[in-house]
C-alpha cells in the first residue's frame, strides 16, 4: 500500500521527519548545554524555555505524516477484521467520512490560527519574546500532510475492499470436475 500514496505527500512526510530528528538532536544539545551552564556558571542559558518548547512542538508533530506513512500510529482492528466484507466496506466509508470531516475542521482552524498570529504578530510570552507564526504553520502544514496521507490510505483500503467484494467469473476450462478428495485439499479463506 505504501506505493501507492502519493509521492510528494510521501516526499514532504519524509523531509519532515528528517527536520524533526535536527530538532530533537538540537534540543537534546541545548538541554545538556544548559546543565553544565548551570552547573559550572551557576547560571542557565537565557531563553532555553521558550526555544525547548517551540522545538519540542515541532518535534511533536512534524513526525504525524511519516507515523502515518510507515503505519506507526496506534491501530486497532481487533473487531473490523472478524466483520463480513460488507461491514468492512461501509467501516472503511465512514472511517473516511469522519476523517475528511475532521481534517476540514482541523485545517480551518489551524489556518485561522496561523493567520491570526501573522496578522498580530504573536510572540511567546517569556524572555526571548519568539514569533508563533512559524511554529503554527508547522502544525498547519504537518497535519494537512497527515490527512492527505491518511485519507489517501484510507481511499485505498476502500477501493480495495470493494474491489474484494466483486463476484469472481467462474473459471472456464475443459478440465474435469474435482473429486471430493480433491476439494477437500484447495485451502479455504
Amino acid at each position: 500500500m505504501r506505493a501507492e500514496l502519493p509521492s510528494p505527500a510521501r516526499l514532504v512526510a519524509s523531509v519532515f521527519s528528517l527536520i524533526a530528528g535536527v530538532f530533537l538532536l538540537a534540543l537534546v544539545i541545548l538541554t545538556v548545554t544548559d546543565v553544565l551552564s548551570r552547573n559550572v556558571r551557576n547560571q542557565s542559558i537565557l531563553g532555553t524555555i521558550d526555544i525547548s518548547t517551540m522545538l519540542l512542538v515541532a518535534i511533536a508533530f512534524l513526525g504525524l505524516g511519516a507515523a502515518e506513512l510507515n503505519g506507526k500510529h496506534v491501530a486497532v482492528g481487533l473487531v473490523e477484521e472478524r466483520l463480513p466484507i460488507g461491514a468492512r466496506v461501509l467501516s472503511s466509508l465512514l472511517r473516511l467520512v469522519l476523517l475528511a470531516g475532521l481534517a476540514v475542521l482541523l485545517i480551518w482552524g489551524l489556518a485561522d490560527s496561523w493567520l491570526n498570529a501573522v496578522d498580530r504578530g504573536d510572540r511567546t510570552n517569556d524572555i526571548l519574546r519568539l514569533p508563533t507564526a512559524p511554529w503554527r504553520l508547522i502544525l498547519l502544514v504537518s497535519f494537512t500532510i497527515f490527512f492527505v496521507l491518511a485519507i489517501w490510505k484510507e481511499v485505498m483500503v476502500f477501493l480495495q475492499l470493494q474491489k474484494s467484494r466483486e463476484p469472481k467469473p467462474m473459471p472456464t476450462s475443459s478440465k474435469p470436475l474435482e473429486t471430493d478428495s480433491e476439494a477437500e485439499e484447495v485451502p479455504r479463506g
